[in-house]
């Protein structure tokens, strides 16, 4: 303890710090001062002394209750003992100009800010206040020689560790600054061995601060500068590949954008930094935005399309739902960007691009899998035509594949109709200026929800009107070619608009035209960055319509499905109303339920008598013998087989020509021209090796599997008669051709056997009775399942026609797909499917017996004995018949107990098909009514 003399008084000063040296100090030196500070050991007895505290200091404070204002009475002075003081020790140099434990510019404060008030300025308004002896707040110079004097301390110690710089604050919150932008700067270089940027002064720190605080805070900006020149460097990258994807590019755009706006935010607001700890807080949000943008880097890194990159995005985006408020603008404008060419596209399949048309070979999404296919037509001409197939695999993950096979059918349905009717109101490029077509975009809040679902509702009604009048021109416009010499009509036609809805579209037109060309120099970009954006004290600088907006989840839906809900609803309504107006599809289809599915009785009549009557002439090429008149094949009845090309078609000249036009469609032969729809005719099935040695057979089930119906649908029709329907069609054909074979044959065992019936056995004539009782219950069951199946076909193209009148409308997809589920259905009825095999194999090998029998019936009545009808032993036919009749019974019960998993309910599914339901292929009623017909009696129950 140390003992001062000032003014006649002694007063203790305490010992807390002892001042060891003092290096000599020159304000206008830069080097620090060379401090050594040692702690008493024990400040344990007289703590009241040594803190320089009176013991007897006590203040007399006023009774509360006698207080009045005004000047106190005296209360006594101070004891000076209590006011501590600068130790003797403690001296400056006589060179010092300047209280180093001062604040700078101490003078001017006083003169600037008011002094803090204490009860000794109360009295003594002359009255200074102490210098402090903390350390702590000395200001940074007094702590960088508390670091130099540990430094020395350390030292003396034997510790490895070496000086460390000091440098101004100036120039590293300038370098920082440049660090944190991804730039070099006098104080950090960029490593290529390190990919990362490095300090060029190692030891280096701020005055104030440790070397330990200053690297942390460093590396911050480090890692900043890092992220921001990797962005660079991708985006540089990007644009510079020419195997860059588009939204991939778009990506690359959007980053640039961002980084354009960051420095310049950043570089507006660097000037209120003079701190680290306020340049840290102005790089706070661009942080995260940095690391946002890095991150997708990452996950993007490898990908090959445009959809696997914006399913990634995407992925992204959702996952950052969660994260601040004030990042969710720019996450959405980055999506937006990145998706704009893969929206363009399918806003251009979808037939929504303004003001420019759309051709069949014009690019397309990745999930349209185009191909070219050339076609032949009349006169020998060859004319390309284009396939569509739906890739699903290239859809992006926010577009459910529900509404990305729409979005397909949509575009497919358009080129189809801009293949047969291009002047249509859909297809017309010109009506842009009149029409305004919203473009497909993201929608990220309410308001633009509600403002995009008004745009298409708005746009439909438009386009509605204008279709109106395109239908109601045509329907009254006689065909162009008998109008040619009429120059007004032909405008007209050109046109296909009415005269009001002409001239507000040449209005339009004009009005377009008169508009100023717009600016072609865009700005930084649509990002909507800025300063408020990157204040991190600012709590409520969101949108309130970004605060609630809707789930990311539902954005992609409520963005895209109004508008490409009503393009859809448009262009199917136009598409229908072109396939059942003016090209009868009906018609057609009645056509293949006629021929392909037996509907109509005089073609299957005369069908019947020319392939099995032996009653006709034989259409075989003998010497002596004319073949003029009518002739048939005798199958059965012949002992060749196959017959020849020549025969065939003699036997069925005429049947399909005759059964057409005799039947009351001559009235409507303009449709069809002079020949019949699709080029209709008996063709010969393509068939294996196999498959012909069977046919060789008179005797076989397969013996006419090669005669087919050979149809072609005309365009557009073949959009919903497709190939894959046509194959089902030709399948019923095949073994509805031998369900009426083997009618033919078990009525035929009846002619064969009425002379000999005393002659015949027992067995002979069970089986011929049996064989009769199933041939006609399993033909019965065919025809009937065909006929119901084909009726609710009827009633759904009943209530197209009906919807198209009313203004409603179907897809044509729902179409394709019902008549196709119809056919599913029929064929499972008809046990055609693939997993029925071995029931058709069952039944076929039924058919066969019955087919052996006839040939032994045959033969006894013709008097001819061959040596296989020797060996053949009746008993043993009729035995393997009743057994193999039995299985089959079995299987059927099995069938039908299955119709409890569905029943009604997959029927009344069946009977809307317009929501794409699969149908239930229990069998329906039909298995149960087989079932009744097949054992009524219960003849054949064990």
């Amino acid at each position: 303890m140390d003992e001062r003399v000032e003014d006649g008084k002694a007063f203790a000063t305490p010992d807390l710090w002892k001042t060891s040296t003092f290096a000599d100090f020159n304000q206008d030196s830069t080097e620090p001062i060379a401090l050594r500070l040692e702690p008493l050991a024990d400040l344990s007895n007289g703590q009241e002394d040594v803190f320089g505290i009176s013991k007897s200091l006590d203040l007399p404070l006023p009774d509360l209750s006698t207080f009045q204002y005004g000047p106190l009475e005296d209360l006594g002075g101070l004891d000076s003992s209590s006011i501590s003081s600068v130790p003797e020790s403690f001296e400056f140099p006589e060179v010092l100009e300047e209280d180093i434990w001062s604040f700078p510019r101490s003078d001017e404060r006083e003169q600037t800010f008011a002094k803090f008030k204490s009860w000794e300025t109360f009295y003594d308004k002359d009255f200074k206040e102490p210098q402090t002896v903390y350390i702590s707040e000395g200001g940074p110079r007094v702590f960088d020689a508390a670091l130099n004097a540990n430094f020395e301390s350390t030292a003396e110690n034997g510790s490895s560790q070496g000086p460390v710089r000091v440098i101004r604050s100036g120039p590293i919150i300038a370098s920082l600054l440049q660090l944190g932008l991804g730039r070099e700067s006098m104080l950090y270089r960029y490593n290529q061995d390190k990919n990362s940027f490095c300090p060029c002064i190692e030891d280096g720190r701020m005055s104030g601060y440790s070397l330990e605080a200053f690297k942390s805070l460093s590396n911050t900006f480090v890692k900043l500068g890092n992220q921001t020149r990797g962005i660079r460097s991708f985006v540089d990258d990007t644009q510079a590949s020419s195997r860059s994807s588009p939204a991939l590019v778009a990506l690359a755009g959007s980053f640039s954008t961002i980084l354009a706006t960051v420095q310049a935010e950043i570089g507006n607001a660097s000037d209120s930094s003079r701190s680290l700890l306020q340049l840290q807080s102005l790089f706070e949000r661009p942080g995260l935005v940095l690391n946002w943008l890095s991150d997708i880097i990452r996950k993007s890194n490898g990908v090959n399309t445009d959809e696997d990159l914006l399913s990634r995005l995407f992925k992204v985006v959702e996952d950052s739902e969660h994260t601040a408020a004030w990042l969710r603008p720019t996450v959405f404008q980055v999506l937006a960007s990145a998706s704009k060419p893969w929206l363009e596209s399918t806003g251009d399949w979808l037939g929504l691009k303004s003001n420019s048309g759309f051709r069949n070979q014009g690019q397309s999404p990745n999930f349209v899998k185009v191909t070219e296919k050339a076609r032949k037509v009349e006169g020998g001409r060859e004319v390309k035509e284009f396939e569509y197939e739906f890739e699903p695999v290239s859809v992006p993950s926010f577009i459910a594949e529900e509404d990305a096979q729409t979005m397909f059918e949509t575009g497919r349905s358009l080129r189809m109709l801009e293949a047969h009717q291009p002047e249509h109101p859909l297809l017309r490029p010109a009506l842009g200026s009149l029409i305004e077509t919203p473009n497909l975009e993201w929608q990220c809040s309410w308001p633009q929800v509600e403002k995009i679902q008004a745009k298409a509702k708005e746009y439909e009604l438009n386009l509605q009107k204008a279709i109106r009048d395109f239908d109601s021109y045509d329907r009254n416009t006689p065909p162009r070619h008998e109008h040619t010499k009429n120059s007004k009509q032909n405008k007209l036609e050109i046109t296909g608009l009415s005269e009001e809805t002409a001239k507000a579209y040449i209005s339009a037109s004009i009005t377009a035209i008169e508009k100023p060309l717009p600016d072609l120099n865009p700005g930084v970009g649509d990002m909507t960055l800025n300063l408020s954006t990157f204040d991190s004290c600012g709590i409520n600088d969101t949108p309130e319509e970004e605060i609630f907006a809707p789930r990311i989840s539902l954005l992609p839906v409520l963005s895209f499905n109004p508008l490409v809900s009503a393009q859809a609803h448009l262009i199917n309504r136009a598409c229908l109303r072109l396939l059942f107006k003016q090209y009868n599809l009906r018609s057609h289809f009645s056509i293949l339920h006629r021929y392909s599915l037996f509907g109509d009785g005089v073609f299957a009549s005369r069908l019947s008598h020319a392939l099995f009557d032996p009653e006709l002439p034989t259409a075989e090429r003998r010497k002596g013998h004319s073949r003029a008149g009518t002739s048939g094949l005798k199958l059965g009845s012949r002992g060749t087989w196959p017959p020849a090309s020549s025969e065939l078609r003699l036997a069925l000249m005429g049947i399909l020509t005759d059964s057409y036009w005799d039947t009351g469609l001559r009235e409507s032969a303009s449709l069809f021209r002079e020949e019949l729809p699709g080029g209709l005719s008996f063709a010969i099935r393509d068939m294996s090796e196999d498959e012909l040695q069977r046919c060789m057979d008179p005797n076989s089930i397969e013996a006419l599997d090669f005669l087919r119906l050979q149809y072609k649908p005309p365009s557009p029709l073949d959009a919903v008669i497709t190939p894959n329907s046509l194959l089902r069609y030709d399948a019923v054909f095949k073994l509805l051709l031998r369900a009426v074979r083997m009618l033919s044959v078990v009525g035929q065992l009846f002619q064969d056997t009425k002379d000999r019936a005393r002659r015949t056995n027992y067995t002979s004539q069970r089986f011929r009775f049996e064989s009769h009782h199933f041939v006609s219950a399993i033909c019965s069951y065919f025809f009937n399942g065909v006929q119901a199946n084909w009726s609710n076909l009827e009633r759904k193209l009943t209530d197209i026609e009906k919807a198209l009148d009313r203004g409603g409308t179907d897809s044509m997809s729902n179409l394709r797909d019902f008549h196709e589920q119809l056919l599913d259905r029929m064929m499972f009825t008809l046990i055609l499917r693939k997993r029925q095999a071995q029931v058709m194999k069952l039944l076929e090998d039924i058919f066969s017996l019955i087919l052996l029998f006839a040939r032994r019936v045959r033969s006894e009545a013709s008097g001819l004995i061959y040596d296989a009808d020797k060996t053949t032993d009746m008993d043993q036919i009729y035995e393997k018949f009743k057994k193999k009749v039995h299985v089959f019974i079995d299987v059927c019960r099995g069938l039908s107990e299955r119709r409890g998993q569905g029943g009604t309910t997959a029927h009344n599914k069946f009977d809307d098909l317009s929501r794409n339901e699969e149908m239930s292929e229990d069998g329906g009623n039909t298995i149960g009514q087989l079932l009744l017909k097949l054992e009524m009696s219960g003849f054949y129950a064990r």
